[in-house]
């Protein structure tokens, strides 16, 4: 209920500062394809098809998710950046989107100049969670045995640059550890081998490990957001742990090339606000574990410039 609220409350209070929209004979006329750099199955893609099928109601207009994978995300952020700025071609992007411009220097796609951001979907703090067997039961003792056996506690991650990847790099910065990455292909491999003890901890997304915390197969020690979370009431935040500041949250939101028309830009933020505040999406924010980031457009474009300068700042480590 309180993401509802919170969602109708932003939904409205947006809209309310927007010009009028164009005639709906003005845009859209045709279909608008949504690119996700992701796999299917996986949160953002979750977020992504249930979003568009809130906007195909709100605009009267099919609106297709495409999965281009591959390069960290950089074939559908380019492919978007080099799409008409007509605003039938949009992305829905999360974390790496804003890390790639480290990871990849040569990459022709800069944010703020060739992308810019239309909205937010939501954020979600990740927790940390290590096997038993390691006999640690709080972030001091942890970060107390990273320390003292570095390159030797390992932790998995989703890939470079994604949520559990930054969250273990943010936590040796502040620690001075240094764990060893282990890379899986999603969460469902790196989980079976935390299970299994083939690897120690993994920042894990919430909904993924609730059952394996519940059943005491895993021991949780912090979450990584600025908040406790509701489904994990007694786990304290890495701040409250002795990591002050800590804020490290998976992100999406709704992306575009630079250019669109600002008329065009405001039926399709309207849609989106529309959208957000249904009861489908609604679900689907809360079966991922995701909260509504209360942003209008031009806070969520400086808050994605401020997270492009977070990472690039930790280049060193990102590139190792």
């Amino acid at each position: 209920m309180k993401i509802a609220a919170a969602i109708a409350c932003q939904a409205v209070a947006i809209a309310l500062t927007w010009p009028a929209p164009a005639r709906a004979d003005e845009y859209p006329t045709r279909p608008i394809h949504v690119l996700l750099g992701f796999g299917s199955g996986g949160p953002t893609d979750v977020l992504a098809r249930s979003l568009a099928n809130g906007l195909s109601a709100e605009l009267g207009q099919n609106v297709v998710v495409e999965n281009r994978t591959g390069a960290s995300g950089n074939i559908a952020t380019q492919a978007v950046a080099g799409a008409d700025p007509d605003g039938y071609t949009l992305l829905v992007g999360a974390n790496p989107l804003a890390v790639n411009e480290t990871l990849f220097p040569d990459f022709p796609v800069k944010f703020g100049r060739d992308i810019v951001a239309v909205a937010p979907i939501g954020a979600t703090a990740n927790v940390l969670v290590v096997r038993p067997s390691l006999k640690v039961r709080t972030i001091g003792e942890f970060a107390a045995l990273a320390r003292a056996r570095a390159d030797a506690v390992s932790y998995a991650t989703v890939g470079v640059g994604s949520s559990s990847h930054l969250a273990g790099l943010a936590f040796d910065r502040q620690a001075g550890s240094k764990m060893l990455p282990v890379g899986y292909r999603g969460g469902g491999e790196a989980l079976k081998d935390l299970l299994g003890g083939q690897v120690d901890a993994w920042f894990a997304t919430i909904p993924s490990v609730l059952g394996a915390i519940a059943a005491g197969e895993l021991v949780a020690l912090a979450t990584t957001g600025p908040q406790r979370v509701a489904s994990l009431p007694t786990v304290p935040t890495m701040a409250e742990s002795g990591f002050p500041g800590f804020d490290m949250r998976l992100w999406v939101g709704v992306f575009e090339r630079a250019g669109v028309p600002p008329e065009r830009n405001s039926v399709i933020e309207r849609a989106i606000a529309r959208a957000m505040a249904s009861r489908n999406m609604q679900v689907a924010l809360e079966r991922q574990g995701i909260t509504p980031l209360p942003m209008n457009r031009s806070e969520f474009n400086a808050f994605v410039a401020g997270e492009v300068t977070r990472w690039r700042e930790m280049a060193p480590a990102l590139k190792k």
